[in-house]
């Protein structure tokens, strides 16, 4: 509604077309059942991730030990993972549909990038949301959306030494792996770098989440915690 014209409109619901058709090109849906399965198993999918540093190969211990404490956790542990993995396919296919098709539906598809960009959070913003109570590993995964979609992050009035910029910074070579190469199991190994590096935030995250779905439940909610982390993440914009 905020685009008046039919043109407009025609538009933005054929970048939508265009975003969706390139899920159905070029996503691997078979890789995601992989890497749960996997994970119910105790494995990493498709591979163990590179463990750097003491800290690393701690974090690694933790993560294991709160998703085999509680089949909550895991639930939850299974579902970030998804929104972590979503983030990086959407910048994959849609770098592949603007390359593949630079007519009407790359046109189409670019007027809807640039509307959603135009309406994603400035950093600055973030923070004031975080005030209000959303936690700081949602203002970082608007970092990264914004950086694998656009190439670029709207700071506002952030310094660059804020620790969000920071973290996704020190993930940029990541980051760039997981959108360019075609492989499914690549993403997913990102995937597995980025929860082991920032393991501390997304702990804290999923905790809450967890604590937040069971007093749905004690209330008498019928959610699952799915849907907890769905709603915490659904202010991602684009």
């Amino acid at each position: 509604t905020k685009h008046r014209g039919r043109p407009d409109r025609y538009e933005l619901v054929c970048g939508l077309f265009a975003h969706e058709l390139g899920h159905v090109l070029y996503t691997d849906f078979l890789a995601a059942q992989s890497y749960n399965l996997f994970h119910g198993a105790g494995k990493w999918f498709p591979e163990k991730p590179l463990l750097r540093n003491r800290d690393e190969r701690m974090n690694e211990t933790d993560i294991w030990d709160f998703c085999n404490s509680d089949e909550i956790n895991r639930s939850a542990y299974l579902s970030l993972t998804t929104q972590i993995w979503n983030i990086l396919e959407d910048g994959f296919i849609e770098s592949r549909m603007l390359y593949r098709f630079p007519g009407k539906l790359g046109g189409c598809l670019e007027a809807a990038r640039a509307a959603h960009f135009e309406e994603m959070e400035t950093l600055t913003q973030m923070l004031d949301m975080e005030e209000e109570g959303t936690h700081i590993w949602q203002s970082i995964m608007q970092l990264m959306l914004c950086y694998v979609k656009w190439g670029e992050m709207k700071y506002g009035d952030e310094p660059l030494s804020d620790e969000r910029i920071q973290t996704v910074f020190s993930l940029l070579g990541d980051l760039d792996r997981a959108i360019t190469d075609s492989s499914a199991k690549e993403r997913w190994d990102v995937v597995n770098t980025i929860i082991v590096r920032c393991w501390n935030y997304i702990k804290e995250f999923l905790e809450l989440c967890v604590e937040k779905h069971k007093q749905q439940q004690a209330s008498g909610g019928s959610g699952t915690v799915d849907d907890t982390i769905s709603a915490a993440l659904s202010s991602l914009s684009g």
